[in-house]
């Protein structure tokens, strides 16, 4: 494929999607007019949904799997990884410090 035919292939596809995007621009114009009206409203809602959500299912799994993540974390930094990591983080650490004071 020559490099025309992948530039007129590529303006094609922007197109299609260009197309695509004033359709569904244009289909979903009443939803989102709702859902600019009534933002609060979908909000407080969407929170309380959640609560629910949140206190319906079993807590003895949440609790086992933040003991479980917990004592990965410890193993982590016990291991000889630890060294590694923590070296890793610095040097990234000093790395946006130099950039921050260039700028």
């Amino acid at each position: 494929m020559s490099l025309l035919e992948r530039r007129r292939a590529a303006r094609r596809a922007e197109l299609e999607f260009e197309l695509t995007r004033v359709q569904w621009h244009a289909r979903t114009r009443l939803l989102r007019e709702h859902y600019a009206r009534h933002r609060e409203a979908w909000l407080l809602g969407g929170g309380f949904a959640a609560g629910v959500i949140a206190s319906l299912l079993p807590l003895r799994a949440g609790v086992r799997l933040g003991r479980t993540l917990a004592s990965a974390a410890s193993l982590l930094l016990r291991s000889p990884l630890q060294t590694l990591l923590f070296e890793y983080v610095h040097r990234h650490l000093d790395r946006d410090e130099t950039t921050t004071r260039t700028q």
